[in-house]
């Protein structure tokens, strides 16, 4: 690592506070943001970083065809848990770590997904759109279950997933859990039954996907799987587009396959056909934000600080990477 430690911010939904700037700066780290969209905006505004650093889930810019820009990074840096954006391969050849802060969004995030299932059970917001179309009629948007003692089904049984277990503890919900990566003990320990895919599926009325995208999880949920739920059943998507196959959910929720579904995340934002469609709700993929911005922020400054005083990060997501910077080996 150089004297000077550069940090660029390289894509962001959000203004950046300027105590991050102050921060930095007495840390005596040269910081600079500019919303990349090019690979010439990277050549120009990051080529010479050590940290390449997202607030935001873009994807397409930390990728293998952009890998020979970064010839300084030691570190791809994403606020939260999901590091999809960022090319996983690519870096780990590399010697770049993807460094995060999973811990920092459980709150919000639980809170979120909870959120989103009483809407579409409740019917809230077809309920609102109902009202400001001048309709007040009680017939109309009528809620599509209740919650104590039904049956819930989470998949991903992460820090989120058990979050949201406790804090519906008080339904009394029979919850079954899908996570491959658990033992079966933590899962019990949490109040879950450790399932199945297939098992969740046919016997929870409730479903929440809170997985990581991967691999592995990519259109984990497609048609044999939308047609295994019950016809009852309310699929929510807090996690990421990508994991559940929203062409197949469209027909489902047509069909009926299913009876209703949210999502905080999309891969087409802009699907009339989806859009048009009044068993489903919405939000636009702020599920971990909190109420005070500055505690996402600081989670993440604190980690990038501490890494230009030679800090390892505490939480690495790719881990079988040989770092470029020895330090952090």
């Amino acid at each position: 690592m150089s004297e000077k430690f550069v940090v660029s911010l390289i894509s962001c939904v959000h203004d950046v506070p300027e105590w991050v700037y102050e921060k930095y700066k007495e840390a005596g780290i040269e910081f600079r943001y500019h919303e990349c969209d090019t690979r010439e905006d990277l050549q120009k505004y990051a080529g010479d970083a050590d940290v390449l650093w997202f607030m935001s889930s873009r994807k397409g810019l930390v990728s293998k065809e952009n890998m020979d820009i970064f010839k300084k990074a030691g570190a791809a840096v994403k606020c939260g848990s999901g590091t999809d954006n960022i090319d996983h391969d690519a870096c780990t050849k590399a010697g770049i770590i993807i460094a995060h802060t999973p811990e920092d969004p459980v709150d919000p995030t639980s809170d979120h997904a909870i959120a989103l299932l009483f809407t579409a059970v409740r019917q809230t917001a077809r309920q609102d759109r109902l009202i400001r179309r001048g309709i007040h009629d009680p017939e109309e948007g009528l809620p599509l279950g209740k919650f104590s003692g039904e049956d819930l089904g989470i998949i991903g049984f992460g820090r989120i997933g058990k979050a949201i277990t406790k804090k519906l503890s008080g339904f009394n919900m029979n919850v079954r859990a899908y996570d491959p990566y658990l033992d079966k003990a933590l899962v019990e320990k949490f109040g879950a039954q450790q399932v199945d895919l297939d098992e969740l599926l046919k016997k929870s009325k409730y479903i929440i996907v809170q997985c990581p995208l991967t691999k592995e999880t990519e259109n984990l949920i497609g048609e044999k799987e939308l047609k295994m739920m019950r016809p009852d059943s309310v699929l929510v998507n807090n996690a990421r587009a990508g994991i559940v196959d929203e062409k197949t959910m469209i027909e489902a929720l047509k069909n009926g396959t299913i009876k209703a579904a949210a999502c905080d995340v999309l891969e087409d934002h802009e699907n009339k056909e989806l859009l048009a469609l009044e068993n489903i709700n919405f939000t636009p993929h702020l599920g971990g934000w909190p109420a005070d911005e500055d505690d996402t922020w600081a989670a993440v400054v604190d980690v990038i600080v501490g890494m230009s005083k030679k800090q390892k990060p505490k939480w690495i997501a790719n881990k079988v990477a040989k770092p470029r910077w020895k330090w952090c080996a």
